[in-house]
């Protein structure tokens, strides 16, 4: 009897929750791609033996997706708290729909299939409804599921574990009083004088650059990362889709690398990571040994109350996913929107989405002197026309394989636009609209000996409409391709651009989505080499047209009435008109690929190989055949 007393009040040796989910976590089919017992792989482990260091109060996680986050991460520190160590936790979902979601579908069967928790967990009786849908109860505390668009739900408890998932999620300001990582983080205070509390975050990000909660979370932290032996040298080193120094040539430094087809697209099998001590190709295949001899390696150790870790898609355990992200990034080249996914969703990084890094100084060094008038990488030329109260601003682009993109020529019509086309008010008057038309048909001399003009031009129709409109209208015909346009912040599809038709004059009217455009255009501003996607200026480009053409940033909007927050552009400066020629210029380029004439200028290549032939035929289908005279 006494031995058998003395074995019942004996303390266990306290296991790290990842000894313990090893022990007793069954995945259950449905809710993973990998059920059966439970396996952790060294970055996991790593994340989850911080949660119980003694020195640490608060614990980041800057992630991707498929790094195992749900089942291996938050899952396991719910069930551990719940059966070896009992505490009041509150776990934080971004809507009441999520929490709702997430505890049927994930904690549920978490709580069905293992039973060291399940037999915590107080039942149902008739007087007391201990396990509930958003409350789980159980001797020495108990965890809420709750969402971080409620205030009331967040400040409700005391609690001793604060676990907050996809924290970049969470509106800036709940019901009017402030940041819901603030109001749950206080929940907090009542444990703090028993040195016990952890607040536990991690996310993807889903916010701008310079807004992003969890990459500013993470600055703060210790800055981890997860360091991998090379198979050949044995040199650690964190994976990195690039070098975060350029090379000595300036140039990004990518460390994966494929073979292309044909089409251009990486050939499956190729894709290899480049170490940086040997320099020599890693295959996938070596990807798991990698991971299993890996640690973590903290930038700033000293911040030991403050833990941050860093992992992404490339260390994604049990399956091969270089090939996939090699495709996706091809696959984003020039298209902003899914580059965007890519650098959030895979890179764990957040998004440039302003021209905070582009200034008209560093754009000025882009300066060259072109071989010809048109350079001999264009294919096509577009006219833009951005109309002013006493000038129309024209200007002339040209797009070249890969959307890479030069500016031909930019010019300033002096004239007031409200004259209609051949008006004048005195004799000596010079009509603008007659200007603009002379204009739109000169003719530009490609390297290739090739005779260009504008395959389409699109003038903005906002301060002057009748007057616009009764120069189009002539010209709006599959001839010259002439149409009026107009700018709207959003449309209510996802195109750069719809068609509409005024009533009043039955004019083509082009609609287009600013917002979406300036985000496709700030992209390839970024890119430092020419390639798909450059922007390249002329020798006499001026100050000023640079500084026009990042007169606009990015940034946070709150509606106080909805506490939803959103992203809007905003003048730096007054004027703009470079950016907006700009702006019209990759919409032009868009409605010539996609509604009208998806044959001739879908593929740039086809249609740059026949310019550079300079023969008659490019001519043809290039050049406006005749002048059609000015007026109605």
């Amino acid at each position: 009897m006494i031995q058998r007393g003395r074995e019942a009040l004996a303390v266990a040796p306290e296991q790290s929750i990842t000894e313990w989910a090893e022990t007793h976590r069954i995945l259950p089919k449905g809710t993973t791609p990998r059920p059966g017992p439970f396996r952790a792989e060294s970055y996991q482990r790593g994340i989850l033996d911080a949660v119980k260091s003694r020195t640490t109060k608060k614990v980041v996680c800057l992630k991707s997706t498929q790094v195992g986050w749900t089942d291996a991460i938050l899952l396991n520190m719910v069930a551990y708290y719940i059966a070896c160590d009992p505490k009041p936790i509150m776990l934080v979902f971004i809507r009441d729909s999520d929490a709702r979601d997430k505890s049927q579908k994930v904690i549920g069967p978490m709580i069905a299939n293992c039973e060291a928790v399940r037999s915590k967990i107080h039942r149902n009786t008739s007087r007391r409804s201990g396990n509930k849908t958003l409350l789980k109860d159980f001797d020495g505390g108990f965890l809420k599921i709750a969402a971080a668009n409620s205030a009331a739900n967040l400040r409700s408890d005391p609690i001793a574990v604060l676990m907050l998932d996809e924290v970049d999620g969470y509106a800036d300001d709940v019901d009017g009083e402030g940041s819901p990582l603030d109001i749950a983080a206080r929940r907090l205070d009542a444990f703090a004088e028993t040195g016990e509390t952890i607040m536990f975050m991690g996310s993807t990000p889903a916010k701008p650059r310079g807004f992003s909660t969890i990459e500013n979370e993470y600055g703060k932290s210790s800055r981890a990362e997860f360091y991998v032996p090379c198979p050949f040298c044995g040199h650690m080193q964190p994976l990195r889709w690039r070098d975060e120094e350029p090379g000595p040539d300036g140039k990004s430094v990518y460390r994966f690398r494929w073979e292309k087809d044909a089409n251009g697209e990486p050939i499956k099998g190729t894709v290899r990571y480049f170490c940086r001590e040997c320099e020599r190709g890693i295959d996938e295949k070596y990807k798991q040994e990698m991971l299993d001899s890996g640690e973590f390696v903290h930038r700033f150790p000293e911040r030991v109350e403050t833990l941050g870790f860093y992992i992404w898609a490339a260390y994604s355990p049990f399956q091969d996913v270089w090939h996939e992200l090699a495709k996706e990034w091809n696959e984003a080249q020039h298209h902003p929107e899914k580059m965007k996914a890519f650098v959030n969703l895979r890179l764990a990084e957040t998004w440039d989405e302003g021209a905070e890094s582009i200034t008209q100084f560093s754009l000025s060094k882009r300066r060259e002197e072109y071989s010809a008038e048109v350079p001999a990488n264009v294919a096509a030329l577009v006219a833009t026309v951005d109309v002013q109260v006493n000038r129309l601003e024209a200007q002339i682009t040209g797009f070249g394989p890969g959307e890479e993109q030069y500016l031909i020529d930019h010019r300033i019509l002096w004239g007031p636009p409200g004259l209609l086309p051949g008006q004048k008010e005195n004799e000596d008057q010079v009509n603008v609209w007659d200007d603009l038309d002379d204009y739109l048909l000169k003719t530009w001399h490609h390297a290739s000996g090739a005779i260009l003009r504008p395959a389409i031009t699109l003038v903005d129709a906002g301060a002057y409409p009748d007057a616009v409109y009764n120069f189009v209208i002539p010209r709006q015909n599959g001839r010259r391709r002439v149409y009026a346009s107009r700018g709207e912040d959003f449309l209510s599809r996802p195109v750069l651009a719809e068609e509409t038709t005024s009533k009043k004059h039955k004019v083509r009217l082009w609609m287009l989505a600013t917002d979406a455009i300036k985000d496709r255009i700030m992209a390839p501003l970024k890119i430092p080499h020419p390639g798909p996607g450059f922007l390249h200026f002329p020798e006499w480009t001026t100050d000023e047209y640079f500084g026009q053409l990042t007169a606009e940033s990015k940034v946070p909007v709150r509606n106080r009435r909805t506490n939803v927050t959103r992203y809007y552009w905003v003048k730096n400066q007054e004027r703009n008109e470079a950016l907006d020629l700009t702006v019209y210029a990759h919409a032009a380029l868009w409605i010539l690929q996609n509604k009208i004439d998806r044959k001739t200028y879908r593929d740039l290549s086809a249609l740059h190989a026949e310019v550079m032939k300079g023969h008659a035929e490019a001519e043809r289908r290039l050049l406006a055949p005749r002048v059609i005279s000015s007026g109605l």
